[in-house]
């Protein structure tokens, strides 16, 4: 998927360009941003002012050495709460699916439309999931982060984050399995 992120593909600042930066995160940051928040236009607004932000701080993190990937989530995530604090509209922000759509299969529209269906219900179920648990499961699975860069983005500790996402797995799996979607 173009935009996608590797984990192990972390960069310097100083080794790429800040356009590259941008074109290279973008997609994966407002993906998450759009989970956090369930609201796509918002997650526009969140993911443009993190990249304002990273602009702004371009010298500071070229100078200090940070880890581009973690300081683009974590400042992602905090203008996410930023926003939804600064709006007080949390529950209409989470009823709202902000839902990437899958590219067409050509080849066999009979699957694809299985497979969108049982996306539609996992996101369906993975929204009845407590905010946070929510999060860390997205930015696990599709974000594919490290237990130590989840911590860093949602500034708890490794510990935590690993009880979370546990405790979400398994809420997740009985709900998917209660509704007959998995076995």
């Amino acid at each position: 998927m173009i935009g996608q992120v590797s984990p192990s593909a972390e960069i310097r600042p100083d080794d790429q360009t800040m356009e590259e930066v941008m074109s290279q995160y973008q997609a994966a940051l407002l993906r998450y941003a759009t989970r956090v928040l369930n609201n796509a236009d918002a997650a526009q607004d969140v993911v443009q002012d993190t990249f304002i932000r990273f602009h702004s701080n371009w010298s500071r993190i070229t100078q200090r050495g940070l880890p581009v990937k973690g300081w683009l989530f974590r400042t992602a995530h905090n203008a996410a709460v930023d926003l939804i604090r600064k709006e007080s509209r949390l529950r209409f922000l989470h009823e709202r699916k902000g839902q990437e759509p899958e590219p067409p299969d050509p080849f066999d529209e009979e699957r694809q439309r299985e497979r969108e269906e049982r996306h539609a219900l996992v996101m369906e179920h993975l929204e009845a999931l407590r905010p946070k648990e929510r999060e860390v499961l997205v930015l696990r699975l599709q974000e594919e982060m490290s237990y130590k860069e989840i911590a860093g983005v949602i500034n708890r500790s490794e510990g935590y984050v690993g009880s979370l996402i546990h405790t979400a797995t398994k809420k997740l799996t009985q709900s998917l399995r209660h509704a007959g979607v998995i076995s």
